[in-house]
């Protein structure tokens, strides 16, 4: 039953580290590694080993053990750092009961409407959509400032989520990255009452 979980952990994910998936189920850290050396001798999962801490991914087998198709996944390394933090706050929570990667809803491939009621494929997606008792929420995390044009376009590409009533919790390390982001959706002046900001301490920008 926990390496099911634990294969259904890295197939939200794509791919993690021993401490995300320790954090993720709530375990301790040994307990984990037992269960992924487990995984490894079954061959349902593979390891990449070019960081300073491995990363697991589904192999073949393990895609097949959860009824899905074998998807290549290929380690986008410049995140590394940023899902790390989506996975430290997200451990954090105890209100959550669901939730949804990016990487999950690029292939649900969401589809909206824009405002002449044509339907097309959205072509952005929050870090992550939670799923309250009462609610949904987008959660987004600003590390660094982002030009205005480029802050500009994150909004557009989240204006279908606003437009279904669903808010924004903007996550941010500092005071500085946090007046920073309210004046750019102060200047985008749009469904203001929906964005939160939030500063998350464990935040680390080194």
């Amino acid at each position: 039953m926990e390496q099911v979980k634990i294969l259904n952990i890295i197939n939200h994910w794509g791919y993690l580290n021993t401490e995300q998936i320790a954090l993720l189920l709530n375990k301790n850290i040994n307990t984990t590694r037992t269960l992924l050396k487990s995984l490894t001798v079954k061959k349902l999962i593979r390891i990449d080993n070019l960081t300073r801490k491995n990363y697991y991914m589904l192999s073949s087998l393990g895609n097949q053990k959860l009824g899905q198709s074998y998807k290549p996944i290929k380690i986008n390394y410049n995140e590394l750092v940023h899902q790390d933090l989506l996975i430290k706050w997200l451990s954090q929570q105890n209100d959550i009961i669901s939730y949804q990667t990016e990487k999950e809803l690029k292939a649900e491939g969401h589809l909206i409407k824009d405002v002449w009621g044509n339907t097309k494929s959205k072509q952005g997606y929050p870090d992550l959509l939670v799923h309250y008792e009462n609610k949904e929420m987008i959660i987004e995390f600003e590390r660094t400032r982002k030009s205005k044009d480029k802050f500009k376009l994150k909004l557009n590409n989240l204006r279908s989520y606003l437009l279904q009533n669903i808010h924004i919790k903007w996550l941010v390390p500092n005071e500085n990255m946090k007046k920073f982001v309210d004046e750019q959706i102060k200047e985008y002046n749009w469904k203001l009452e929906q964005h939160h900001i939030e500063i998350f301490k464990n935040i680390d920008i080194s």
